[in-house]
């Protein structure tokens, strides 16, 4: 099993030495997408027996190549998508970022210097990498992309790849349901909660402030607050999100089970009979948990796994009776058993109990769960 990080290294470069390759290799990138997109192929050597003199005249070989396959790929899962009758448009960019591979940059990590191909040459930069990635720089080094930040900022981003061995699934693993919900970000079903309190005050304070700058459409000074608010919201869902995965991984032993709701499609489905209800939706970040999940369970063992998302909320985790009427808001009560607990630990409950359902696997809640109870006490921890 290959275990795969990026790091990001910010490049010590004047942005205009770098823009014109950026714009020339998006020139080219556009070319690739618009051939590919008008004759539907993908294949990348079709492609360049197509496009490779046109792109060459303005951009260097190993770049020309990149862009092609960059194109290729974007191309590929957009014709895939409109092949399932997917809604789906031409693959385009901006302002694309520069793939790099062994050939057009090399990289000095005692010296701290980085060069890589432009249209007008190899150019020498220097970078500073941070103390949480220098454990990475051991792994072995793949590609790199150049890109410019919404703030005129050159960064490049750097994968590393690690060979590790297998996840052996035990006989009898441990398992641990996770429901994720925006009042609580995540329920675990060893009966540990994780509120979403706070994320959503700080979303509202943004949104308050966003709606109240832009509303002054005129004002450059409001302008400029806006460009400085920008990013600052998503930086601080990244850090929770980061912070609850941790301390989810970090609850279960080596080669346990995580498992998790399939909400792909329930999402979809909740926004179209829900209209009303979008803006929540859409700053729910159940994905960015999800894959957070997924790269710190690989690096201690942990498998991460999926059930169907259907009546987990409404089935009772002790007796399996299931009806609408069995949840109140937060509170579960079962109308056949009388159980009474907290509606999402009843939902993770759910979860836990049906893949072990389906896979086979024996026991059930643990011993020192309580089934039945009053309103459970959330421990709530961000």
């Amino acid at each position: 099993m290959q275990l795969r990080r990026t790091i990001k290294i910010k490049l010590d470069v004047d942005l205009q030495s770098v823009l014109p390759t950026i714009q020339s290799y998006t020139k080219a990138f556009n070319h690739v997408c618009d051939v590919g997109w008008t004759d539907q192929d993908f294949n990348y050597i079709s492609l360049h027996n197509k496009t490779y003199r046109t792109i060459r005249e303005y951009l260097p070989s190993q770049l020309t190549q990149s862009a092609r396959n960059k194109a290729s790929e974007s191309l590929k899962a957009a014709i895939h998508k409109k092949q399932k009758n997917q809604k789906v448009s031409k693959p385009q960019s901006k302002l694309c970022s520069v793939r790099y591979d062994a050939c057009s940059f090399n990289i000095w990590f005692n010296k701290n210097i980085v060069s890589f191909s432009t249209i007008s040459g190899r150019l020498k930069c220097k970078f500073k990498v941070a103390d949480c990635f220098k454990q990475y720089l051991s792994w072995r080094r793949r590609s790199a992309e150049l890109f410019v930040s919404k703030k005129n900022k050159v960064f490049l981003h750097l994968t590393f790849l690690k060979e590790t061995d297998d996840i052996q699934p035990s006989i009898n693993p441990y398992i641990l349901g996770v429901d994720r919900g925006i009042n609580r970000i995540a329920v675990c079903s060893n009966n540990k909660f994780f509120s979403g309190k706070t994320l959503k005050r700080v979303k509202r304070k943004y949104r308050l402030i966003r709606s109240k700058l832009q509303s002054k459409y005129n004002s450059k000074s409001a302008k400029r607050h806006l460009k400085r608010l920008s990013l600052r919201e998503n930086r601080f869902t990244t850090h929770t999100n980061h912070k609850i995965s941790k301390e989810i991984v970090k609850s279960v032993p080596e080669g346990s089970i995580i498992v998790l709701e399939d909400l792909k499609k329930y999402h979809e489905r909740y926004k179209r009979e829900y209209p009303d209800k979008n803006r929540k939706l859409n700053s729910w970040s159940y994905g960015q948990l999800e894959s957070f999940l997924i790269y710190k369970g690989e690096s201690k063992g942990i498998l991460i796994d999926y059930v169907p998302a259907y009546y987990t909320s409404q089935k009772c985790s002790w007796c399996g009776h299931r009806e609408h009427e069995n949840r109140h808001r937060a509170l579960f009560k079962c109308q056949k058993c009388g159980c009474s607990l907290n509606a999402d630990l009843n939902a993770a409950r759910n979860i836990e109990k049906n893949y072990r359902d389906a896979k086979g696997y024996l026991c059930g809640l643990s011993a020192n769960q309580p089934i039945v109870s009053g309103r459970t006490n959330e421990s709530l921890s961000t």
